[in-house]
């Protein structure tokens, strides 16, 4: 009896890191240094495809108005696989999602975060599950921080 209960919570450790597509959770993290408070500012989670954010408004959103030091993002399961990025935003219309109205606030940080339907899908060493791509071999897979997000310089 005691090693059926064993395997059951082993079972529903292993069922719990999964959502009902089969990835596991993910949360990205990082600093913010250079934001002025009080400016209608969001943090939202973007697809990023060739050079230009796609706003979308079926893509699910992660909107932060009380930028602080640092922040933490759960990472959706429901998007497309593809690129993304973390920004932050002035939300010009006050509807709480990145749009064609709203001016990007961030810095480029030259990371991507990768959405893979399997490993290597978009980069060699990505893994399936979200990752951070730098562009070098240094992929983050398991622990996504260090995303850290600076003003652009007017």
């Amino acid at each position: 009896m005691q090693k059926l209960l064993a395997l059951s919570a082993v079972a529903l450790v292993t069922l719990s890191s999964c959502s009902i597509f089969g990835t596991r959770s993910a949360a990205v993290s990082g600093q913010l240094k250079g934001f002025s408070p009080n400016q209608n500012l969001g943090l939202a989670i973007v697809g990023y495809n060739k050079g230009q954010y796609v706003f979308d408004s079926n893509q699910a959103q992660v909107i932060d108005k009380f930028l602080t030091g640092g922040y933490t993002l759960t990472l959706p399961r429901n998007v497309p696989y593809g690129t993304y990025r973390v920004i932050v935003f002035r939300d010009a219309d006050n509807n709480g999602r990145f749009n064609a109205g709203d001016t990007v606030l961030s810095r480029d940080s030259g990371k991507l975060l990768v959405y893979s339907q399997r490993d290597g899908q978009f980069f060699a060493g990505t893994k399936y599950g979200w990752n951070i791509y730098n562009g070098t071999s240094d992929i983050q897979t398991e622990i996504l921080n260090n995303y850290d997000l600076e003003a652009a310089t007017p």
